[in-house]
């Protein structure tokens, strides 16, 4: 174990942990080691995606579908996070679980790979996840203590010197798996979709999830889970909930990005993604 610092091109540093090789936020050393060898249950479902992609969101979702009531979660959601939480803590939680991770999808806990546990993928344009992911830096000081400017940060992030990791990798992982006949179903939810048609998009997810609700039930789950509403709602347990549920649009890149920081991005998607079929949205 290791904390490291991550220069940027102006020589602000970005300090994440390092173990085994892999780039962290400054978890409890002891989880982030262990979280493959997690006990995984057969009705256990991972909700799987890279940092601001919309985690915090689906797992609410997830988890309202799972119990069957609109009702905001009492707890935050990284208490239910397989490399931030102990196998202990998480075994305190009853069933039904939506564990999640920020893991490639060889990287998942191995029993979750024996078993074919059921994943849910959410998946977002890579712009708006930088844009989201540099505020999340910054804002996070007491974590992160990064204080750079977003022109000298965005290299980073495209060589992969962030926690968990390059984001080209990651998709690059899952896309391999997703046309590979692995023994895990899964089920892809891409952030613009959710937020062009959130109603659409959760009754897909609870036909997956096997979960039948009443139509009204699930737009009650749909308002709830709004960003505005999760925003006040939780901020009893959700630290920093206002940094957590930021904005949560589509299309917040054109604010920050420059022409030729655009194109950059564009040819290394290209390039790094051109053995998989992944197709992005920059808009609605």
């Amino acid at each position: 174990m290791t904390l490291v610092e991550m220069a940027d091109k102006s020589g602000s540093t970005l300090k994440l942990l390092e173990v085994d090789g892999k780039l962290f936020p400054q978890f409890p050393v002891d989880n982030v080691k262990n979280y493959r060898q997690l006990p995984i249950r057969e009705d256990d479902v991972i909700l799987c995606a890279y940092p601001k992609s919309g985690t915090h969101w689906l797992w609410e979702v997830t988890t309202m579908l799972r119990s069957g009531q609109a009702e905001t979660v009492p707890f935050k959601k990284s208490l239910q996070m397989v490399e931030f939480a102990s196998h202990d803590e998480l075994a305190r939680y009853p069933s039904p679980r939506v564990l999640n991770t920020h893991a490639h999808f060889e990287d998942l806990p191995l029993d979750a790979l024996a078993q074919g546990t059921r994943l849910l993928l959410v998946a977002r344009n890579p712009k708006d996840v930088a844009v989201s992911l540099y505020n999340h830096h910054v804002k996070l000081g007491k974590y992160y203590q990064y204080s750079g400017l977003f022109e000298d940060w965005l290299p980073l992030f495209l060589d992969g010197k962030v926690d968990f990791g390059s984001w080209f990798e990651y998709m690059a992982s899952w896309g391999k798996a997703l046309n590979s006949d692995v023994k895990n179903p899964i089920h892809v939810i891409m952030y613009e979709d959710m937020k062009e048609d959130p109603l659409k998009e959760t009754t897909r997810l609870a036909e997956f999830l096997g979960v039948t609700l009443a139509p009204e039930v699930v737009e009650k789950i749909v308002t709830k889970c709004s960003f505005s509403n999760m925003s006040v709602d939780k901020k009893p347990y959700q630290d920093n909930a206002a940094i957590m549920y930021r904005k949560g649009v589509v299309g917040d890149w054109k604010n920050v990005f420059t022409v030729a920081q655009s194109e950059e991005l564009d040819a290394l998607l290209k390039e790094r993604l051109k053995e998989t079929t992944w197709t992005f949205r920059y808009q609605l």
